[in-house]
């Protein structure tokens, strides 16, 4: 096992013993706690640098379990950089997202295929996030995942779970509903004769207007359970990028008026018709926007940006300046069991479907999606649509 470079530093430190200090410092107390951690955790984890006047980060020192998933150890890896590791095809789009997130110091999750000393290439999705102790603020924590869910039983036990669920909506859930919502309508047209009070006619306007909103929420969850099957297919079809963000603006204008938020969008014209499929692309963005809403204050500004990245693929960024997401939320956003702990005590968080459906949604495009987050300064969802769409 080679020798963590923290564990080298806090060598060199000063202990509790010498007789100038009575107690160590919290910054001690950090690493040493970091350190004792660091070899023992089942997650592969590599500590990078990241120098101001140089955009490549640097791998300073990795644990145990990152030589077991990648096959490299740390003489090997050591001064190099992080990129010389990320699959050729996926790397530029991905290091735009990291270069973004260090830059500004702030956590970022993305997907990123990792080449290993066999020459494998396995699916990770990474988590970037800053080095809280670090005291030139250079340095960044990186964890790998494999995106193979099997692997994470409880991650694959929260799925089964999620999907027996789901199974049972058809039936149990959308079959009294569609009485509601035939007996409301039977009420709404007065098929029976005059209600008498005009008021009662708006009540089974507002049940009608309810039951086709919770409808439309079954339907999507459903529609995340068959994503996962290999029956799922795209509807596709040729059509303007711009004129679908601005339909999607448009439905949530209402609320961000309400709410005092104000909207805007820019989109490339060059390249900018899209093949894929548009109704469920236009539910991604409409998930997005709405989930800004939820956590941007009064005053505060969503964003929307649709462009050509240096690749030639295309990508679509939802911005806000909003309450951002801590990195422990930001680590997990993608899980199965995302937010089921904190439904009771944050009521507007939702149970999780978001991210899982967009995730997947855009996979099945071919592409990926990298989120960049920190409390206090917003949040940056990135959809990357590989350039085989463009049309």
């Amino acid at each position: 096992m080679n020798a963590s470079l923290f564990s080298t530093h806090t060598s060199q430190r000063k202990k509790i013993s010498d007789p100038d200090i009575l107690a160590p410092s919290r910054h001690e107390k950090e690493f040493g706690l970091f350190d004792s951690v660091f070899h023992e955790v089942s997650n592969a984890i590599a500590i990078i640098s990241h120098e101001s006047d140089n955009l490549t980060p640097v791998i300073l020192d990795i644990n145990h379990h990152f030589e077991l998933v990648t096959g490299y150890h740390l003489d090997e890896l050591r001064g190099c950089s992080l990129y010389d590791f990320l699959a050729e095809t996926e790397s530029r789009p991905n290091r735009e997202v990291i270069e973004q997130a260090l830059a500004s110091r702030q956590a970022a999750i993305l997907f990123c295929p990792w080449v290993t000393k066999q020459g494998k290439i396995i699916d990770i999705d990474m988590t970037i996030r800053p080095f809280s102790s670090d005291t030139d603020g250079s340095r960044f924590i990186c964890v790998l995942r494999e995106s193979n869910s099997d692997h994470n039983t409880r991650d694959k036990a929260a799925r089964e779970i999620k999907s027996n669920l789901l199974a049972a909506m058809h039936h149990n859930f959308k079959t009294p509903l569609n009485g509601i919502l035939g007996y409301s309508e039977i009420i709404m047209s007065e098929m029976m004769g005059p209600i008498g009070q005009e008021s009662y006619k708006g009540y089974a306007q507002d049940i009608h207007g309810a039951g086709t909103d919770l409808l439309q929420l079954i339907d999507n969850l459903l529609e995340l359970k068959e994503l996962e099957t290999n029956e799922f297919e795209l509807q596709e079809e040729k059509f303007s990028i711009g004129r679908m963000i601005s339909e999607c603006l448009n439905k949530v204008s209402g609320e961000a008026e309400k709410t005092g938020v104000d909207l805007s969008y820019t989109v490339d014209q060059v390249s900018s018709n899209l093949l894929g499929d548009k109704s469920r692309l236009q539910q991604v963005i409409h998930s997005l926007l709405e989930n800004a809403l939820k956590f941007t204050p009064a005053g505060g500004q969503i964003t929307i940006t649709a462009r050509r990245d240096r690749e030639g693929g295309y990508l679509i960024c939802c911005e806000d300046n909003g309450a951002g997401m801590p990195a422990q939320q930001l680590a997990k956003v993608f899980c199965y069991d995302t937010h089921l702990s904190d439904i009771y005590s944050t009521p507007t968080v939702g149970i999780g479907f978001g991210l899982s459906y967009v995730k997947q949604l855009i996979e099945k495009h071919g592409g990926t999606v990298s989120i960049i987050s920190s409390v206090g300064k917003g949040t940056r969802v990135s959809l990357h649509l590989p350039s085989e769409r463009l049309c």
